[in-house]
This record gives structure tokens, sequence and C-alpha cells, in this order.
């Protein structure tokens, strides 16, 4: 649902993009082992993720023994609202593609195409949308622009959540900030039961910098969209 959303949306390649970019973990699958890693993997410009001096030896050693020397191999991500939600999952993304050695110590993964859920559907991305996209600059000021949000400025999130359609305001329980782009910021209204409903409102302009995000909401609040 949408109220006073401007055209302006993440592309699904931007979301994909932007997940990558914010991640500090992943999963790392090939046909004979399973790898987690915190806080050692870069992206490319085309989506590609170098692997930086993953624990153990299994995956280099599964690789020194594959013909051709790379190894079919998928990343995956979960994207989790930095906020407390019911249900903190926003998306499940992965990356399919052949992993191989990288400059200097670390493995390469050569990204074919990418997979992301959310929203109760799932698409795939091509590796050509990949490498046009950008990630949102704001991913990785995200989580913490809306924990601020949801803990110091109940006021205004109060006064956004006036904004979103009667009948959504009427139903719900509770409401909390979930989501956060340059081209504006959703809303979840949570429900007596499990249910809930997301209201999207977008900035009046592009948001380039975290340090723009306040003018966008306090424009959003005053009603300058």
């Amino acid at each position: 649902m949408h109220a006073h959303a401007r055209d302006g949306e993440p592309t699904p390649a931007q979301r994909v993009r932007s997940v990558v970019e914010a991640a500090d973990s992943l999963t790392v699958t090939t046909d004979g082992h399973s790898i987690g890693l915190v806080g050692l993997h870069t992206v490319d410009a085309g989506g590609g993720l170098t692997l930086h001096d993953p624990p153990g030896e299994h995956l280099g050693a599964e690789l020194d023994a594959s013909l051709g020397g790379t190894l079919p191999a998928v990343a995956e991500f979960t994207d989790v609202a930095p906020v407390h939600l019911r249900d903190r999952v926003r998306a499940r993304l992965s990356l399919h593609g052949w992993l191989g050695t990288a400059a200097g110590r670390g493995l390469h993964l050569h990204t074919e195409y990418a997979v992301l859920a959310e929203h109760g559907r799932s698409r795939r991305i091509g590796v050509d949308e990949l490498v046009m996209a950008q990630p949102d600059p704001l991913a990785r000021a995200e989580a913490e622009l809306l924990s601020h949000l949801d803990s110091a400025h109940e006021d205004m999130v109060r006064a956004l959540a006036r904004l979103a359609p009667a009948d959504v305001r009427a139903a719900a329980v509770r409401v909390r900030p979930a989501r956060l782009d340059q081209y504006g910021i959703t809303l979840r209204f949570e429900h007596a039961g499990r249910s809930h409903q997301e209201v999207r409102l977008g900035f009046g302009k592009v948001v380039r910098y975290p340090e723009e995000v306040g003018e966008g909401i306090r424009g959003l609040v005053a009603g300058r969209v």
C-alpha cells in the first residue's frame, strides 16, 4: 500500500545491491560444504563477491579438487529489520554463480543471477541488471537511522502514521518504521493478531545522503509532498 508515494522506488536489482551492501554476514553453499561468514566479504560493481580468508580449508580444498578450477556456489543473505517487529525478516537473497580464486588470499563468487524473495514473491535478477544498478546511498546507514527514529522520535513516527489511510490506522495496535531508502520510508502497522499492513510514504525529493533523511521526514510531516 502506498500513500503520497512518488514514482521512485528501488528496483529489484537495487534492492539486491543494497541488501549485499548492508549485510555483515552470509552463508556460502557448494555441493560439499555450507560455511557462514561474518565480516569477511566485499562486493564489486558487477555484484560479484570476494570472500576474504574464509575460515578453514574446506572451500579451498574443494576448489582445488574441482575440474576447471571453479565450483557452482550460492551465497545467501537475510535482510532483517533493525527495529523490533513481529516478523523482522524483510527479504531473503541468494546469489548464484561460480566460485573461483581471487587475487591474493580469498575466493571470488562470479554472480550469474540473483533471487530476491520479499513481499511474498520471488524475483530472478540477471547479472546485466545487477551491473547497471547501484546500492541505495542509505543502505549502510539505514539500520542506525531507523533505530534512532524508532527509539528517540516516537512523536515523529506518530505524525508520519497520520499520513496513512484512516482504515489502516484504525486497525493497528502499534506502528513502527520498517524500511528506509532514498525514495521514502515504509511504516509497519501491526494488528491485534499476527497480521500487519505496510504503508510507504514517498519523500518530496530523492535523498542523496544520510544527513538529508531528517529533512525528508520533516517535509512529509509538514505536508510538503
